[in-house]
């Protein structure tokens, strides 16, 4: 008997699934910006101080989601996809999304507060940024040398931004000026989640060592 043809292809189809489940999260995000990007909504949604000031405020999270244009969503994806390669099964989904909300939050309310000629700014580069910083905790529990590492690699990065400014070649890449307090602003929204993580951890923990036997 010959055998099923479909039977023979079970097992990359099962790979596929798989490797599909391990990826859903940043999937569903890159499709979201590229559907954003593709429906032309970067004016409707990008962060613009004026009409924030004139009520749209969730302009303060929609402006991470928005390009401008496609070589800069390309990049931001990128570094989406790397972010994911070194930390993806650290965290849930749920936690995952809650790291994202903040830092894209970060971001909007730092550039509101703290960058008062800006007039707007799209890009998800800045929600990044927290995404990579929430996740250190994490990897330092499970391989502390690789995460000295890394957090080296990302105080480097915003060290050189706020005093040389944007890495040579991004403004280019990107196809405009880079707003690099927006890194900062993540990466300060990214920490403020893995503390509360952690403090929420402790407390939880405590909580059971207390609990009468």
């Amino acid at each position: 008997m010959r055998p099923d043809r479909f039977t023979a292809c079970r097992p990359s189809t099962v790979r596929l699934a798989a490797a599909l489940r391990r990826w859903r999260w940043p999937l569903a995000l890159a499709l979201l910006c590229i559907a954003l990007q593709a429906a032309g909504l970067a004016p409707e949604l990008r962060w613009q101080r004026s009409l924030i000031e004139a009520g749209q405020w969730w302009r303060l999270l929609t402006g991470s989601l928005v390009h401008l244009g496609w070589s800069h969503l390309a990049m931001d994806l990128a570094g989406l996809a790397l972010i994911w390669a070194l930390f993806g099964p650290l965290l849930s989904t749920w936690q995952w999304t809650v790291a994202f909300l903040t830092s894209a939050s970060a971001v909007g309310l730092g550039l509101y507060l703290f960058e008062p000629q800006l007039v707007w700014y799209v890009g998800l580069s800045g929600a990044l940024h927290g995404l990579f910083v929430a996740a250190l905790p994490a990897q330092f529990r499970k391989h502390p040398g690789e995460g000295l590492i890394l957090l080296a690699a990302i105080a480097a990065k915003l060290t050189w931004e706020h005093l040389l400014g944007p890495l040579p070649g991004s403004a280019e890449l990107a196809g405009g000026a880079v707003v690099t307090q927006a890194h900062l602003a993540g990466a300060v929204g990214g920490l403020v989640y893995a503390l509360t993580h952690l403090a929420l951890i402790r407390a939880r923990t405590f909580r059971e060592i207390a609990r009468p036997r």
